[in-house]
């Protein structure tokens, strides 16, 4: 039995210990301190994402289940946060993480535990209480994660500027810039500054300009890569409405740093990539067109869950920390495929105009060829004219005999009698000091 309670308990330690009761209060007027917070009634937290509900907020942790732990707050949408315990002890934050996270032991610190932080977007709380063991192993998951993530995005980014620098072609610069707008808004949601130790503020201008930039390209690729037709101008209309209010968003939410901005510049974002997808899915034919559809279908669903959904306080599904990451790898997977068929589609198209450059160039030949001989001919026969001052008729005549037509021929040809011939023959032979008809042929040659 001793042994099975044992087991049991090592089982316990070796596994994420259930989450602590953790409880919450708006501090609307901003007034609170670690003195007057603890006569305050605080409310048990059910939720973690209470939305645009934003502000001031202290939580309040009594105790914690194990004899030390780590708390983490998994967000980078949040300032000025601040734990205290019961004592009003300032606990240090630590460092080098890559969220806000905080060491505490029931033997250093006197409980309950009170954490201040402004939440100035959405009211969004993910705060975990883990033990060291299970910390650690979820830092190197997460920093494996990090690492895959960075070096796909990087190694994409360089395989496009490649391929711009290869076929020349301004469709990967446009890439390029997708590419940087995702990573953009990536390293601002995943905290990677943090962990790296690079202060910049705030970050959400960062996020923001990041969504922006995305939403941004995927309405130039409409404009310039996309071939819209006479009765798809409503499109272009539209286009520009969005490019519009998504500027306007932009600058209202860097002014203001009100929530509603940000969300209006993920929407036109959103909004944007989901017009270029039915531009494509059209184009698109057979068996491919449903594939695609179905891609675009769920990273749609996932896109507006987490840049519209979340913001907003409703949870389609939960969000974790590789949420954004995930979506990122799921755009680059479709940017790398987009990728592989243009450049395929380039080297095709490549193919076909050299051969038909080739052809072209042939045929450039041949008639050049046909003009210098002709150049020639023109020549030597103005130069006859001149030098023998030759009559209409007799050059007529004299061209018709280089050919090889025959006296009866030319005759015909000019409704000439027999004699009016000979007479003009004759008249060349003169002048050009000639004797016979072999001659004068000769002479034309």
């Amino acid at each position: 039995m001793k042994l099975l309670l044992v087991l049991l308990g090592f089982l316990l330690c070796s596994v994420s210990l259930p989450p602590e009761t953790i409880y919450h209060l708006k501090d609307a007027s901003g007034a609170h301190t670690i003195t007057s917070v603890k006569r305050a009634e605080f409310t048990e937290l059910h939720s973690e994402n209470l939305g645009v509900d934003n502000g001031t907020y202290w939580f309040k942790i009594n105790n914690i289940s194990q004899p030390r732990a780590i708390l983490e707050l998994q967000t980078s949408h949040v300032t000025t946060l601040e734990l205290y315990d019961n004592n009003g002890t300032l606990v240090p934050i630590m460092k080098d993480t890559r969220f806000p996270s905080y060491f505490i032991s029931k033997d250093l610190h006197s409980f309950p535990l009170y954490l201040k932080g402004d939440f100035p977007l959405e009211a969004f709380f993910p705060i975990t209480i883990s033990n060291e063991g299970v910390y650690a192993k979820n830092d190197r998951v997460n920093m494996l994660g990090i690492g895959f993530f960075y070096g796909t995005s990087i190694a994409l980014l360089i395989a496009t500027l490649i391929f711009f620098f290869i076929v020349k072609n301004t469709k990967f610069i446009f890439f390029a810039f997708i590419i940087s707008g995702i990573l953009l808004s990536v390293i601002a949601q995943d905290n990677i500054l943090n962990f790296l130790g690079i202060n910049i503020g705030n970050t959400f201008y960062l996020e923001a300009l990041g969504h922006y930039s995305v939403g941004l390209m995927a309405m130039f690729f409409m404009v310039f890569y996309l071939k819209l037709r006479s009765n798809q101008q409503w499109i272009k209309w539209s286009i520009f409405s969005i490019v519009a209010i998504s500027t306007f968003s932009l600058f209202f939410f860097i002014f203001t740093e009100m929530l509603w901005g940000l969300i209006l510049i993920n929407s036109c974002s959103i909004l944007a990539t989901a017009l270029l997808w039915i531009l494509i899915l059209r184009i698109a034919k057979g068996p491919k067109r449903y594939v695609l559809f179905l891609i675009y279908s769920v990273n749609l669903f996932f896109l507006v869950n987490v840049f519209v959904f979340h913001l907003l306080g409703i949870t389609l599904l939960e969000r974790s920390t590789f949420d954004g990451a995930g979506i990122a790898l799921l755009n680059f997977t479709l940017i790398a495929v987009l990728l592989l068929l243009s450049f395929y589609g380039i080297q095709t198209t490549g193919v076909i105009m050299k051969h038909k450059i080739k052809r072209y160039v042939e045929e450039l030949k041949e008639l050049n060829t046909y003009r210098n001989i002709q150049e020639t001919d023109d020549d030597y026969l103005e130069s006859l004219i001149y030098q023998f001052k030759l009559e209409n008729i007799e050059v007529k005549i004299l061209d018709d005999i280089a050919e090889g037509l025959s006296n009866e021929a030319i005759a015909s040809k000019y409704d000439l009698t027999t004699d009016r011939l000979n007479q003009v023959t004759k008249s060349l032979y003169t002048k050009l000091g000639l004797e016979t008809s072999s001659d004068l042929q000769n002479l034309a040659f």
